[in-house]
């Protein structure tokens, strides 16, 4: 096996002195560019145009030759140097010595502050995300108790309302107390001052003499029989209450009705007895004489087709008496639970302590509340302050507004009922006299 004997350092002189292929591309490109530097300063170099002098000054086929020949070798020459070029650049030894270390060590370099900023940005990206909730949240929050903060108004519809339903009750339970007082007064029940006519004559006038009795009726007349001293009719203030429905019943919007031990306790004043004096004067005020048994179970004179007619007639009058005790049950005195915020009302609208409990009395109505919540709830001027509040509370303003319209509705809807009734009784009586007067001419025909 040959064995070179150079010594190292000539070895790395030769080494030296070899020149590189990168080198030596370099070099061939510089003269490619001047020999092309060259040939573009030829060609752009002006020529004297032809002249046709003389023969001998055209140019020669020989002169073209060459100049194709020339044009030959420098396009021969580009494509050889371009080659040489191409080969250089897509050797191996020039990818694997410079351009692929190179080309690893930066897609190192950019695959680890790469994965260094996924962290970095990561954490950006959730801190955003958080904070984006967070703020949502805080947003919604806030928007929330807004919405959830009641305003005074909604105090007021709440607090007023609050005993609507014991108001409704008890309405209804004194309705029906009064028309089966009226019932069995007319029918003449033994434990009633209707049982025989007599009773009831003499128990009506003890009332009226001891409650209504004016001492200058029928000229001063009255003062015979109108007991006279402390804490009789003749030294309060007269008001004649048993006969005076606009005083007794339709201006008060509250009326205390003993009838149970709830009202009893606490009453200043009962006005059950001018409510009774009054139902027994417009209805049923003189009581109908009273048929034997023998009468009755022999039907002496026809006694038994005058008892059916009589109980027809009670029939219709119960129909006219039920609107008026629907009256009273609505204006009598409920629970007391919502007497104090009734008041309070009463004296925002101006009125003074002395005259709100007046007016309150025992405890507000049914009539009383309706009429407040209906009415003189916005005749002050601060409902109309309290609705520049937020819409939700204006919103619920509103829907407290449509249950209280409800309800008043449902008032009248009986109210109708009760008139339509009334009004078909009264059909009934008209056209029963016209039966009356064809049958009655029936009869005077012979048929």
């Amino acid at each position: 096996m040959p064995f070179d004997k150079k010594a190292p350092e000539q070895k790395m002189a030769t080494q030296h002195e070899k020149p590189r292929p990168a080198k030596r591309s370099l070099r061939r490109m510089l003269r490619l560019c001047f020999f092309m530097l060259a040939l573009f300063c030829v060609t752009l170099t002006p020529t004297k145009q032809a002249q046709a002098r003389c023969c001998y000054c055209c140019i020669e086929p020989a002169q073209q030759a060459m100049h194709a020949a020339l044009i030959g070798l420098v396009i021969a020459a580009q494509n050889a140097e371009f080659k040489t070029l191409r080969d250089t650049l897509l050797s191996q030894t020039w990818w694997h010595a410079g351009v692929a270390p190179l080309a690893k060590r930066a897609t190192r370099e950019l695959v680890t502050n790469g994965w260094s900023l996924v962290a970095s940005f990561g954490a950006m990206l959730d801190g955003k995300l958080i904070n984006d909730r967070i703020l949502d949240m805080q947003v919604l929050s806030a928007k929330s108790a807004q919405r959830h903060m009641p305003s005074k108004a909604m105090c007021k519809f709440a607090s007023l309302s609050k005993s609507m339903a014991q108001a409704d009750q008890r309405a209804k339970m004194v309705h029906d107390v009064l028309g089966e007082f009226s019932l069995r007064r007319v029918l003449g029940q033994a434990e009633t001052i209707g049982a025989t006519e007599t009773k009831d004559i003499a128990g009506r006038l003890r009332a009226t003499l001891e409650n209504h009795c004016g001492p200058n009726e029928f000229g001063g007349e009255v003062t015979a029989i109108c007991p006279i001293g402390p804490g009789s009719p003749t030294t309060t203030p007269y008001t004649a209450k048993d006969i005076n429905f606009t005083n007794a019943i339709d201006v008060p919007d509250t009326i205390n009705i003993g009838l149970d031990s709830a009202i009893i306790g606490i009453n200043t004043e009962d006005e059950t007895a001018n409510v009774m004096a009054m139902k027994t004067m417009l209805y049923n005020h003189q009581a109908a004489p009273r048929i034997g048994k023998k009468d009755l179970q022999n039907n002496y004179s026809g006694q038994q087709s005058r008892y059916l007619d009589w109980r027809g007639t009670v029939a219709k009058r119960t129909v006219a008496e039920n609107s008026f005790d629907a009256i009273i049950g609505m204006k009598a005195a409920s629970g007391v639970a919502v007497k104090e915020e009734y008041k309070l009302q009463l004296e925002s609208l101006g009125m003074s302590a002395a005259e709100s409990e007046a007016i309150a009395k025992t405890a507000p109505s049914y009539w009383a509340q309706m009429e407040h919540l209906t009415k003189k709830l916005y005749q002050n001027t601060n409902f109309f302050v309290n609705l520049y509040d937020g819409p939700d509370n204006v919103l619920r303003q509103s829907a407290s507004m449509d249950a209280i319209s409800l309800m008043q509705m449902r008032d009248y809807y009986n109210s109708l009922i009760r008139s339509e009734m009334a009004l078909s009784i009264l059909l009934d009586t008209e056209v029963g006299k016209e039966i009356g007067a064809l049958n009655n001419a029936l009869n005077q025909w012979g048929h």
